[in-house]
């Protein structure tokens, strides 16, 4: 590679980086102003029982005051530490997403292999968690592009990426589709939501079924030789999303499981009025109708998707504030847990290299 084409790569990855940091920025900004809004609504509440209790005072009602005093400052309690969660619990969480990531990679790397393409696994790895931060970025194709970078060194070729990220991402929509609805319909919380989740799951199950993806393939590849798309439409059976389909089965309960540990750190959330059955089935289906709902509306990292539909599926299991704040610390855990792997496969990666290299330097005699 000559000096300006390494230039003009570096200059495009720099980009792609700031890009891809813009979106992450956003989506926290949005978080905090969501969680800035809980605390003035919260201020507010404390204000007006202070102004109540005076007023009873004031007309000699001496034990509505102080009920509406101790009101007051557990609502100022509230107010300074209502988003406050165990770090602990948080670290869990992280955990919790991370290896819920891992079998959605492990089924990337499946789709690949189907279609004939070299899948050395730790490359792989870093491609699925680095390009995963395209999606906060609108539209979701920097997902793509992400990922053609780092496969740029196997060596694997544009289309076959493109084709099996459209199979792994719809598939694990589907999945998550699933998921939202059966836990909808379990939940009993609002037909509504139990018909979206549906939707959701045929929208993204339809142009993954094996036929119909084998029909669709030279429709979305066009240009793309006819002879290839042929060697690899026969290559997608059912059995490789059968595996799909309970590789990324765990990937959801590992998420909501992670919302789960989410909210037990919350001192806010209050589980004693529901059954554990009821916990789990909650934060399941939230979890994957928020996830595959965001995704659906292109918009980057789901924002504001996300939080709306854990707020209006967690309120009446752990209350309307502990169930944003689930929400905000999900979102900053998941993007954390991301960019912790991120970094951590980087230098795995480049440690790799350097061995390898090392030893061609100095092969044993």
């Amino acid at each position: 590679m000559t000096p300006r084409r390494r230039w003009i790569k570096w200059i495009l990855q720099a980009a792609i980086l700031a890009v891809v940091a813009w979106g992450i920025v956003g989506s926290i900004r949005k978080s905090s102003v969501q969680l800035s809004i809980q605390l003035d609504k919260l201020s507010q509440t404390a204000k007006h029982l202070r102004e109540r209790a005076v007023e009873a005072t004031q007309a000699g009602e001496t034990q509505a005051a102080s009920r509406l005093q101790r009101e007051a400052d557990a609502a100022e309690s509230g107010a300074r530490r209502f988003w406050q969660a165990d770090p602990w619990g948080l670290m869990l969480a992280g955990v919790l997403y991370g290896v819920g990531m891992l079998p959605g990679s492990l089924f990337w790397r499946q789709c690949l292999r189907a279609l004939d393409q070299p899948t050395h696994l730790l490359t792989i790895l870093w491609a699925y968690f680095y390009g995963n931060l395209g999606k906060y970025f609108p539209g979701k194709a920097m997902v793509i592009v992400l990922r053609l970078t780092a496969l740029e060194p196997l060596g694997i070729k544009k289309v076959a990426t493109s084709i099996t990220i459209f199979m792994e991402t719809l598939t694990m929509m589907s999945v998550g589709g699933a998921m939202a609805g059966l836990c909808m319909i379990a939940l009993n919380i609002d037909w509504r939501l139990s018909a979206l989740s549906i939707g959701l799951l045929l929208a993204t199950f339809i142009p993954t079924f094996p036929p119909i993806l084998r029909w669709l393939l030279p429709k979305l590849q066009r240009g793309v030789d006819p002879k290839l798309l042929d060697a690899w439409s026969g290559r997608i059976q059912g059995r490789l999303f059968i595996r799909g389909w309970l590789l990324l089965s765990l990937t959801w309960i590992a998420f909501g499981l992670s919302l789960f540990v989410v909210l037990r750190s919350l001192p806010i959330a209050d589980f004693g009025q529901t059954t554990p059955l009821t916990w789990l089935l909650s934060c399941w289906g939230a979890c994957a109708l928020a996830v595959v709902l965001g995704f659906v509306s292109l918009l980057p990292g789901g924002a504001g998707v996300r939080e709306a539909v854990l707020s209006i599926v967690l309120t009446p299991v752990v209350g309307p504030v502990a169930a944003l704040c689930g929400a905000v610390w999900l979102r900053v855990v998941w993007l954390a847990t991301e960019l912790l792997m991120v970094g951590l496969l980087f230098v795995i990666r480049n440690l790799s290299k350097n061995q390898h290299a090392a030893v061609d330097r100095h092969p044993r005699l």
